[in-house]
C-alpha cells in the first residue's frame, strides 16, 4: 500500500512535470528518456544490457504520457486515471526487465519510508 501511495504521488508529480512534454518533439523526449535512464541506472546499479531496454521503456512511457496529457488536458480526473494505468503498466514491464535485486532497489527508491528500510538493514533477517 505504501508503494502504491508513493507511486500515485509519483504519477501526479510526473504528470505535472511532464505536462510540458505536450509540445515537445520526439528528440526532446528521447533526451529526457536518456537522462531518466541515467539517473535510474545510478540508483539501482543498472547494467548496460538492461539499460538499453529500460531506456526504450522510459521513452515509450514519456511518449504515452505526452499523448495522455494532450488528449485529456480538459479532463484532469481522466488524465490522472490514464497516467495511473500507464505507471502501473510501466512498473510491470520494468519488473520483467530488471533483476530481482535491481527491482527491489527500484521499489526501495520509490518509497523512502517503506521499502527503503530493506536497504538500511532493518530487516536483515530476510536476507
Amino acid at each position: 500500500m505504501k508503494t502504491f501511495s508513493f507511486c500515485l504521488f509519483l504519477i501526479l508529480a510526473s504528470g505535472i512535470s511532464h505536462v510540458t512534454h505536450a509540445q515537445q518533439s520526439p528528440s526532446t523526449l528521447k533526451a529526457q528518456a536518456i537522462e531518466d535512464t541515467r539517473r535510474l541506472a545510478a540508483r539501482i546499479s543498472l547494467d548496460d544490457a538492461r539499460s538499453m531496454q529500460v531506456r526504450r521503456l522510459v521513452l515509450e512511457r514519456l511518449t504515452q504520457e505526452n499523448e495522455i496529457t494532450t488528449q485529456y488536458a480538459n479532463d484532469p480526473a481522466m488524465m490522472q486515471n490514464k497516467l495511473h494505468d500507464l505507471e502501473r503498466q510501466y512498473g510491470e514491464k520494468l519488473k520483467n526487465i530488471l533483476t530481482a535485486l535491481q527491482y527491489q532497489r527500484y521499489v526501495a527508491q520509490l518509497s523512502p519510508t517503506g521499502p527503503a528500510q530493506l536497504s538500511s538493514g532493518t530487516q536483515s533477517s530476510n536476507r
